[in-house]
C-alpha cells in the first residue's frame, strides 16, 4: 500500500522478512521512504484470516499477530513524529494525527483528554443545526437525467461548431454543412427581408392611392428609386480608383451593371405607365436590398470557390432557371402580395385573377378610366384604406420561396463554380458562416461595391419586370401569357446581369 502526504512517500518493501520489527528509513530529496519489516502479502493474510475467524470460540489474538500490529505501529508512529517535525500542519490536523497515533498504541484515555482539550471537541458537534440536513435526498433519476442532459447540451455545441467549421470529411457532411450555413444566412436575411419588403411595399402603394398620388409625383419617385443602385455604383468606383483596388474586372463588373441600370430606366421611360408603377415597386426593392446589406456587415457566409468564366456562365443560368420558377411559383400561389396587391385594388382576393401582369393591367385600366388626382374626396380615401389589407401568408410564402431560390443558388452554384475551376480544393467546396464586428472599411466595401451591385441588380431586375408587365397588358394578352413574359424577361436580365454581380469584388465570389 502507499500514501502520499506533503511529499512523503509511504510505501511497501518487496516481500522479504527480517528478525526484529525496526525501519530503515530512507531520505531522497522531498521524499520519505519507510520499508517496513513486514510485506504486505503476510500482513493481508492476516488480517484475513482474523476476519475469517472472528466468529471461532478461540479468537485471540496470536503472537504473529501481535508482531504484523506491532511493525504497523512502529511505522505510523515514525510516519507521525516525521509529520509533526517536519510539516507546517493545521493544529487540528496535528491533533487528528496524534489521537490515530494515541489510538493504535492503545492509550484511549489520552485521545479522550487531547480531544478535550484541544481545538476540536465533542461537544462542539451540538451547535451542528441537523434540521439544515432533514429530508434530504439524492435522487438516482435526477441526477441520470441531469447527466444525459448535460452531455446532450455538449453533443449539440461541438455539433454546431463543426457545422460552422465546415470541418465533416465526409461528402454527405459536407454537403449538410454546405446547406446549413447557407440558410443561417438566407434565412436570417432573404427569408425574413423578403416578407417584410411584401409588406412595405403594400404600405407604401396604399399610401400613395389613399393620398391621391399624381402621375407626376409617382413618376419621380420612380425615377429616383431606380437611380439609387447606379449613384451607389458610380461612388464605388470613385473610392476604387482613389483607394488603387480597382483592376479590370472590377471596371467592367461596374461598367455591365451601371449600363443595365440605364438600360431599365430607359424602358421604364419609354413604356407607357412603367415609370409611376415603379413609386412602389422601386422603394420596395431599395429597402429590401440595403437591409440585406446591413445584416451581412455583421452576419456573412465565406467560399472556397474561385472565379472562372465557366463557372460564372453556368452559376448565371442556374440563377436565371430558379427566377424564373419562383416567380412562376408566387404567381400561382402567392399574387396577393407586395405592391401589387395594393395595386390590383382587389377587395375579395379569392376572386382577384393572380399575378405580376394581371395586377397591372387591373391598375392601368383603373387608371385610364379614372385618371389620379390630388382631389381624392376623403370618403373614397377612406373606402381604398379599409377594403385593403395585408394578407400575411403569402407575404411569408414568397419568402420561403425566395429563401429557396438563394439557399440552392449558393449551394449548387457553389458546386458548379467549383467543378469548373482549374484547381480544385481537395477539400471539396464548402460554405463558412462567420459572425463579425465590422470595421469602417468593411462597411464602406460592403455598402459601395456589394451593396451597390446588390441595389443595382434588384432595381433592373423590377424595372425590367415592371415595364414588361406594363408593355405585354397593354397588348391585350392574357394574365397567364403576361405572367410568363415577365418571367422570361426577369430571367433573361438576371442572366445577364449575374456577370457584373460575381465579378465586383475582384473575382472574389461574393454573398447574395
Amino acid at each position: 500500500m502507499s500514501e502520499i502526504r506533503n511529499g512523503s512517500t509511504i510505501s511497501s518493501a518487496s516481500p522479504r522478512q527480517v528478525d526484529a520489527p525496526e525501519s530503515v528509513v530512507q531520505q531522497r530529496r522531498d521524499h520519505t521512504i519507510v520499508e517496513m519489516s513486514v510485506s504486505s502479502q503476510d500482513l493481508d493474510a492476516a488480517m484475513c484470516d482474523r476476519v475469517s475467524d472472528i466468529n471461532a470460540p478461540n479468537n485471540a489474538l496470536q503472537g504473529n499477530d501481535l508482531t504484523l500490529l506491532e511493525g504497523v505501529r512502529e511505522a505510523l508512529d515514525y510516519v507521525v513524529i516525521n509529520m509533526l517535525e517536519n510539516c507546517e500542519e493545521p493544529v487540528l490536523t496535528d491533533h487528528l494525527v496524534q489521537n490515530s497515533a494515541r489510538a493504535l498504541s492503545g492509550d484511549i484515555s489520552g485521545v479522550e483528554n487531547l480531544t478535550k482539550s484541544g481545538s476540536l471537541t465533542v461537544d462542539s458537534l451540538a451547535d451542528i443545526d441537523l434540521g439544515l440536513f432533514k429530508d434530504l435526498q439524492h435522487s438516482t433519476d435526477s441526477s441520470t437525467y441531469l447527466q444525459r442532459a448535460q452531455i446532450l447540451l455538449d453533443a449539440i455545441g461541438v455539433t454546431l461548431l463543426e457545422l460552422g467549421k465546415n470541418e465533416f470529411k465526409s461528402t454527405s457532411g459536407r454537403l449538410a454543412c454546405n446547406i446549413t450555413n447557407a440558410s443561417y444566412q438566407i434565412a436570417l436575411t432573404i427569408g425574413t427581408l423578403t416578407t417584410i419588403r411584401q409588406l412595405v411595399g403594400f404600405a407604401i402603394e396604399k399610401c400613395l392611392q389613399s393620398n391621391g398620388a399624381t402621375p407626376l409625383t409617382r413618376s419621380m419617385i420612380g425615377g429616383i428609386s431606380l437611380m439609387v443602385g447606379p449613384a451607389m455604383n458610380i461612388l464605388g468606383a470613385i473610392r476604387d480608383e482613389y483607394n488603387g483596388t480597382a483592376n479590370a474586372e472590377t471596371r467592367l463588373a461596374r461598367l455591365a451593371t451601371l449600363s443595365l441600370s440605364l438600360a431599365a430606366f430607359g424602358a421604364a421611360l419609354a413604356v407607357p405607365q412603367a415609370l409611376p408603377a415603379l413609386a412602389s415597386f422601386g422603394p420596395q426593392m431599395g429597402f429590401y436590398t440595403l437591409a440585406n446589406d446591413l445584416v451581412q456587415l455583421f452576419f456573412r457566409t465565406s467560399t472556397n470557390a474561385q472565379t472562372t468564366g465557366a463557372g460564372t456562365a453556368a452559376d448565371a443560368g442556374l440563377y436565371a432557371a430558379l427566377q424564373f420558377l419562383a416567380g412562376t411559383a408566387m404567381d400561382r400561389t402567392a399574387p396577393n402580395s407586395g405592391a401589387g396587391y395594393a395595386m390590383s385594388g382587389a377587395t375579395d382576393p379569392s376572386a382577384a385573377d393572380g399575378g405580376l401582369g394581371a395586377q397591372l393591367m387591373a391598375w392601368m385600366k383603373r387608371s385610364d378610366d379614372s385618371p389620379m388626382s390630388s382631389n381624392v374626396t376623403q370618403s373614397s380615401a377612406e373606402q381604398i384604406v379599409n377594403s385593403l389589407e395585408p394578407i400575411f401568408g403569402q407575404d411569408v410564402l414568397r419568402g420561403a420561396y425566395n429563401t429557396g431560390v438563394e439557399v440552392l443558388s449558393k449551394v449548387v452554384g457553389g458546386e458548379l463554380m467549383h467543378a469548373f475551376q482549374n484547381e480544385k480544393s481537395a477539400d471539396g467546396f464548402r460554405i463558412r458562416f462567420t459572425a463579425r464586428i465590422p470595421t469602417a472599411s468593411q462597411v464602406a466595401d460592403q455598402l459601395l461595391t456589394t451593396g451597390a451591385i446588390r441595389t443595382s441588380f434588384g432595381q433592373f431586375l423590377t424595372g425590367a419586370a415592371i415595364s414588361a408587365g406594363t408593355f405585354f397588358g397593354a397588348l391585350g394578352l392574357s394574365a397567364s401569357a403576361t405572367n410568363h413574359a415577365v418571367n422570361a424577361v426577369v430571367a433573361a436580365v438576371a442572366f445577364a446581369g449575374y456577370p457584373g454581380f460575381i465579378y465586383a469584388n475582384e473575382g472574389k465570389r461574393p454573398e447574395k
